[in-house]
């Protein structure tokens, strides 16, 4: 089978070959994804031992560049809400469908699949989300073949994934899939393997490799691959073709599941870094490669010496002296020699070695942006506040930029393949409990007050403007003590088209700006009112409760005594 071979190759070609960005500049996915993964788990190439058959210490400086900068990040299911373009027309369905949208996150487990996306993003650089039924799945990348490496994004290259399913998944494909029987029977191997060179681990139940490739492909193989005749192979197709088999090496035991046009690939990608002639960015974990390399033969060296300097020695040209002084001697013995001296062991190199570290890690803070202000490690104590506070601004920058990035690929997320079957399990309920946000909640409650005023407005007696907004607030308060219930009308939800909008603000940037340009008004403004007015209001957004504290008593101001002309009396 013609398509079979080529996905032979194609596989082979990734996992083997090089390809060349530039003169002279080679690149492999497959080889920096294997060595991404060995940093990942902290693992040396040749093992825990060295040659000498000491013991290699591996001193991670990355792992928390990473978390500093998720945490920086500040992702959340929170940064995501539901907006309609017929604001007026749409708003009470906007304000359930939000209510309705964490509680759904929450119950499909979206929340958690979300902060492994972003722990990725900046761990790996690179994060391909896959429609599937029912949903969506992040798909690994150590088993994700792009077969351009050289392509901007997927749409322009061809894509291989291998997965390994066991004999009840390829069942519940049987209705889909076809040769299910014959893969079942042929292709089982008791060997798990994650990866295609990984070492081989044997397992009770059988699994199965599979291989799915998204890509163009000619109209002759393709037709050839649904047992059809004829084609152009001239023209090209995108498909989707599935098989099986491709490590027995025997040609009978290889299989076509699937076979299928596709009008797009099932594929949305975030990036952390830009291109520089590859697909694959540049994540933390790659970018501090050398830096994490250089900490470790630092410490390891550190290691050694400081266990050789911490040993004690002594000299003598007298032959008669004992050994070893600490098995050959007892407490209080006396020691008769011509001399003995102690040997000097101090490590030779340390005060440069730790020089070397001090730099070293401030190259990898410069590379991952991970200074004390964004980590939260403390400022040296003479470091002025508003110095802090612009220092923590200005390294934030880069973290606004990586959420806009961050942001636009999960609006597309939403938006194709979240938001749709949000609301067709939406559409399906008739009564919805109001849980979610309490920022939601408390617009629900006013809209639903402000109509039910409107319709009883006829029947309630003469009452002033002020008078109605308290009778508002009373039906507000009415509905948040008491059990509610929302009973959705048919056909409520239609030509409702709901999008999705991703906000990651970042609280604590925020925060400091707003603070930052207080100060400057504190610094100001001369009226002492105000100036006590504007320092409140600084204390309060950090945080700090100002209602407890003491507070100077501004002196009554005497009365103005009213004079009163005294008239002359007539007599």
């Amino acid at each position: 089978m013609t398509i079979i071979k080529t996905i032979e190759n194609e596989v082979d070609s990734y996992l083997n070959k090089e390809v060349e960005l530039s003169d002279g500049v080679k690149f492999s996915q497959a080889k920096l994804v294997k060595r991404i993964s060995l940093f990942q788990n902290q693992v040396f190439k040749g093992g825990k031992l060295d040659s000498q058959r000491n013991y290699k210490y591996y001193s991670d400086i990355i792992t928390p560049r990473v978390d500093s900068e998720v945490k920086n990040i500040d992702f959340d299911t929170k940064d995501v809400f539901i907006h309609s373009e017929a604001t007026l027309a749409d708003k009470l369905a906007v304000i359930l469908s939000n209510l309705f949208l964490k509680t759904w996150l929450t119950d499909n487990k979206k929340g958690e699949e979300i902060n492994d996306s972003v722990e990725n993003f900046s761990a790996i650089g690179n994060v391909v989300w896959k429609k599937i039924k029912g949903g969506y799945e992040e798909l690994d990348l150590k088993n994700f073949f792009v077969l351009n490496q050289t392509a901007k994004t997927l749409d322009d290259s061809d894509v291989i994934e291998r997965h390994l399913l066991t004999q009840a998944d390829l069942r519940a494909k049987s209705g889909v899939w076809k040769n299910v029987n014959e893969v079942i029977k042929g292709c089982g191997n008791k060997f798990f393997t994650a990866t295609k060179d990984s070492q081989e681990i044997e397992t009770t139940n059988p699994f199965y490799e599979i291989y799915e490739r998204n890509g163009e492909v000619d109209e002759k193989s393709l037709f050839e691959a649904q047992g059809k005749e004829g084609g152009d192979e001239n023209k090209y197709i995108l498909a989707k073709i599935i098989v099986a088999g491709l490590k027995k090496g025997s040609k009978e035991d290889k299989y076509i599941l699937f076979a299928e046009e596709i009008d797009k690939k099932p594929y949305k990608e975030a990036h952390r870094g830009k291109y520089e002639g590859r697909w694959f960015r540049k994540g933390l974990y790659e970018i501090l490669f050398d830096c994490q390399t250089r900490a470790n033969e630092i410490s390891n060296q550190l290691a050694r010496g400081l266990e050789w300097a911490s040993k004690t020695f002594y000299r003598t040209s007298d032959n008669l002296i004992v050994q070893n002084a600490l098995t050959d001697m007892r407490n209080g013995d006396i020691i008769k020699a011509q001399e003995l001296t102690q040997v000097e062991t101090r490590m030779q190199g340390l005060d440069q070695l730790v020089a070397d570290w001090n730099r070293n890690i401030e190259i990898a803070n410069s590379l991952a942006n991970s200074y004390e202000v964004v980590t939260g490690e403390s400022l040296p104590s003479n470091t002025p506040f508003r110095l802090g506070s612009m220092m923590n601004q200005n390294a934030n920058k880069l973290f606004d930029f990586l959420r806009e990035k961050l942001a636009l690929a999960m609006e597309g997320l939403f938006n194709d393949w979240i938001l749709p079957d949000m609301m067709k399990e939406l559409r399906c309920e008739k009564i919805l409990e109001p849980t979610g946000d309490q920022k939601y909640l408390d617009e629900y409650y006013k809209v639903v007050a402000k109509s039910w005023y409107i319709k009883n407005l006829l029947v309630m007696p003469p009452h002033s403007t002020g008078q109605g907004e308290e009778l508002v607030n009373l039906k507000v308060e009415e509905m948040k003590n008491s059990e509610n219930r929302i009973e959705i009308e048919k056909g409520f939800w239609e030509g409702f088209k709901p999008r999705a909008k991703v906000v990651i603000t970042g609280e604590s940037v925020n925060l400091m700006a707003e603070l930052e340009t207080l100060f400057s008004f504190i610094q100001l403004e001369e009226d002492p009112v105000r100036r006590s007015a504007l320092i409140e209001l600084a204390m309060g957004k950090k945080g700090v409760d100002i209602t407890g504290l003491p507070k100077t008593e501004q002196p009554k101001q005497p009365v103005p005594v009213q004079q009163t002309k005294l008239q002359p009396q007539v007599a």
